[in-house]
């Protein structure tokens, strides 16, 4: 077994330099780009699983929201400087519309109301849905409005237990 000759030394680079450059540079390439593609479906799938989660209107402990947005519940004095609500849930993004429930009571603030309050004892009918939670009492009506997957049916099931 022979081996070929090598090319003499004065030839061009192309006839000295083995012919796998162009492969080698091609895998480069395309392991770098699988990976991109890899990561960029990992976190769109994220985003997607994790878009309820990551709602500013779903229903949710007091503890994780914005103090902002519990501005307006402690502006009008229904919910003290140190309360934090069991559960929270704002129908605008500034809370200027929102129910909560603390302890044992019920509350809302909207512009269309101003400041509500039930306590449980004071409560004579409930009824809602996953779109809208009622709480009657003798002589105030808190209507808490959700919109689809903020947690409407299981805002009312807090309610029904307490």
């Amino acid at each position: 077994m022979t081996l070929p000759e090598p090319p003499p030394a004065d030839a061009p680079p192309s006839e000295r330099l083995p012919g796998c450059g162009l492969a080698a540079y091609v895998g480069i390439l395309l392991t770098i780009g699988s990976a991109g593609v890899v990561g960029l479906s990992f976190s769109w799938y994220s985003v997607v699983a994790g878009g309820d989660q990551l709602s500013p209107t779903r229903s949710s402990y007091g503890g994780v929201v914005d103090p902002a947005v519990l501005a307006p519940l402690r502006a009008t004095g229904l919910l003290g400087q140190t309360e934090i609500p069991d559960v929270f849930h704002a129908e605008r993004l500034d809370g200027e519309a929102a129910c909560a429930i603390v302890g044992d009571r019920l509350m809302r603030v909207s512009a269309e109301h101003g400041a509500q309050q039930l306590t449980f004892s004071e409560i004579t009918e409930l009824t809602g849905s996953e779109a809208e939670v009622v709480a009657k009492g003798t002589t105030t009506t808190i209507t808490c409005v959700f919109g689809p997957g903020e947690g409407g049916g299981s805002f009312k099931a807090m309610l029904d237990r307490r």
